[in-house]
C-alpha cells in the first residue's frame, strides 16, 4: 500500500468514495427492511457518499487499504429476527460491495470502446482500483471490531459493547489506523484476497 503516486491517491480517492456510497446505503437499507427505520431517520438511507464518510476511515482506507464508514446506529430490539439480524446486514453489506465490483468488472469491457484514449484510461483504473480495494475493504469489514461494520457482530453477541463501542469510537478509530499504517492487517489478509481477487478480478 506504500509508494502511492499522486495518480494513484487520485483513483484510490473516488473509488473509497464509491465504495462506502454501496456499503453505507446498503448497510441502512437492510437494517431498515428488517425492522429498524433508525438509519433512515438518521439520514443513512441514500446512496450519497456525503452520508456515510467517516474522514478518518476514508484516510486510512485510500493510504493503507484499511477504511470503514460512519458508524450506523443498529437497534437490534427492532430487528424482526433478533440480534442474528446484525449479522445479515453485515454479511450483506460485504457482498454487496463485491458484488458492485463485479457489476462494474462485467460492464468495462461495454464501456470502455465508446470512450476516447483518456477517458478509457482513466475508467480502467477506477473500476480496477474499485475492484481491489472493494475486495479489501468487504473482507476488513467482516472484523468484529469498531469502528469497522463488522463491530455489529460483536454487539450480536456481546449487547453490552454496543454503548462501549460509541462512548469510545474515536480511540478505535485512531488506534485502528495505527495498526493500518504498520500494514499487519493486509499483510495478515493477503491469502483470502488474493483468493476472492482470483475470481472477482479474473486473476
Amino acid at each position: 500500500m506504500a509508494d502511492l503516486t499522486l495518480q494513484q491517491i487520485v483513483l484510490r480517492f473516488f473509488a473509497f468514495v464509491l465504495i462506502v456510497g454501496v456499503h453505507g446505503a446498503v448497510v441502512a437499507a437492510t437494517a431498515c427492511a428488517l425492522g429498524d427505520q433508525g438509519p433512515r431517520y438518521d439520514g443513512r438511507l441514500k446512496l450519497s457518499p456525503l452520508a456515510h464518510i467517516d474522514l478518518l476511515g476514508l484516510a486510512s482506507g485510500v493510504l493503507f487499504g484499511v477504511g470503514w464508514i460512519k458508524p450506523v446506529a443498529i437497534d437490534a430490539k427492532a430487528l424482526r429476527i433478533g440480534r442474528i439480524g446484525l449479522v445479515v446486514i453485515v454479511a450483506t453489506a460485504a457482498i454487496a460491495v463485491l458484488g458492485f465490483a463485479v457489476v462494474l468488472q462485467l460492464l468495462r469491457p461495454l464501456l470502455l470502446p465508446f470512450l476516447s484514449d483518456t477517458p478509457s484510461t482513466l475508467t480502467f483504473g477506477l473500476i480496477e482500483t474499485i475492484g481491489q480495494l472493494g475486495i479489501w475493504f468487504a473482507l476488513i469489514n467482516l472484523f468484529p471490531v469498531p469502528p469497522l461494520t463488522g463491530s455489529h457482530l460483536l454487539a450480536a453477541f456481546i449487547p453490552a459493547a454496543g454503548e462501549l463501542m460509541r462512548r469510545y469510537h474515536i480511540y478505535f478509530a485512531l488506534a485502528l489506523t495505527a495498526l493500518a499504517v504498520t500494514g499487519l492487517i493486509t499483510r495478515m489478509l493477503e491469502p483470502a484476497y488474493r483468493t476472492v481477487a482470483e475470481i472477482i478480478l479474473r486473476g
